[in-house]
């Protein structure tokens, strides 16, 4: 009883660390990761456009009733943000901004201009184009080198596949970064590198989980609180 128990054990926590990879749900979070990059540059664009409009036209008061509708354009980053928990993480939010057919013009921009919760949509917007940036230059860098890993013992016979590691100060533009040689030439090596890279592509998507997790929190927290 107890060398069955200990074998389930076994096989439930082998499950759990390598089940990652044939979970469906894991590769959702992924691409929920990877449009933040695509979509932080979109906001990005929209609202530095609009904010910059409106503070120079501030001076001929057209600039104001601007920077209100920035506040209302920023309502419906609750409107994205929650259709993306919804269809990629199946989290139950729904995000409604302000209607402006509900309202006349006037009070409509003094009802968005004075909600706290647009202008928390709008730092999420400006933040999303930051964490998108890192994450996307993060997660193609790391699955890029686990990948190029994993097939070394398919890869490592062709002359012009070279695997190499950096230390120390490479010349990329401005930057300087040395170069050094990992040379694989028997098989052994290159098993042992395939393992390598198989173990930090369960760990980049165990990391995916957990960084999507905190994500979703967060917005969903952000979202919650301000239906």
């Amino acid at each position: 009883m107890t060398a069955q128990s200990t074998g389930r054990t076994s096989s439930s926590l082998l499950g759990r660390i390598f089940g990652v990879a044939a979970d469906p749900q894991t590769y959702k979070n992924l691409l929920y990761l990877l449009v933040r990059f695509p979509l932080g540059i979109a906001y990005l664009i929209v609202f530095v456009t609009l904010l910059s409009l409106g503070v120079s036209l501030v001076p001929l008061l057209i600039g104001v009733p601007i920077l209100a509708g920035v506040l209302s354009v920023a309502g419906y980053v609750g409107v994205v943000e929650a259709a993306l928990l919804r269809t990629l993480l199946g989290r139950d939010i729904v995000w409604t901004p302000t209607n402006p057919n509900d309202t006349p013009v006037v009070p409509y921009l003094k009802q968005v201009a004075t909600d706290p919760h647009n202008y928390l949509l709008l730092l999420l917007a400006f933040v999303s184009f930051a964490t998108g940036n890192v994450l996307f230059v993060g997660l193609v860098v790391w699955f890029a080198l686990s990948f190029s890993f994993v097939i070394a013992p398919a890869a490592y016979r062709f002359d012009n596949v070279q695997y190499f590691t950096a230390s120390g100060p490479v010349e990329l533009g401005i930057v300087s970064v040395s170069e050094e040689q990992l040379v694989i030439d028997t098989v052994p090596e290159a098993l042992l590198v395939s393992l390598l890279g198989i173990v930090t592509t369960v760990i980049g998507l165990h990391l995916v989980n957990l960084t999507t997790q905190v994500y979703a929190d967060i917005t969903e927290s952000l979202l919650s609180t301000s239906e």
